[in-house]
């Protein structure tokens, strides 16, 4: 769901003929908040230890997807900018790269059982 929404908001900024990196940031910021929420209740379904846990838990995951979106950014640049290849093709490996990146760490670091 996330991913869909990344490449959509992306490509939408770029249709839109706006630059890219931007379009990239902000499609990024609104899969954050899907991925957190979907991740939180449906991908890992880690109980609710109440609103300071979860205020943990969800900078732990801010600050992790923060550095997803250096790798982001990176991987955008090089495949457009650098290399010239397709926006659409670049983004959908960016998406693949970076989205196993975020799940494993989301597994073993963000969403456990253990308190934060």
């Amino acid at each position: 769901m996330a991913t869909v929404v990344n490449i959509a908001t992306f490509m939408l900024w770029l249709k839109l003929g706006w630059h890219y990196q931007t379009g990239n940031v902000i499609a990024w910021l609104l899969a954050v908040f899907v991925t957190y929420f979907s991740n939180k209740f449906l991908v890992f379904s880690t109980p609710y230890h109440g609103v300071l846990h979860l205020l943990r838990e969800l900078g732990s995951f801010l600050i992790v997807r923060l550095f997803a979106l250096l790798l982001d950014l990176l991987i955008i640049w090089l495949g457009i900018k650098i290399l010239h290849y397709n926006s659409f093709l670049v983004k959908v490996f960016d998406n693949t790269v970076v989205g196993i990146a975020n799940y494993v760490i989301s597994r073993w670091f963000i969403f456990t059982d253990k308190n934060i």
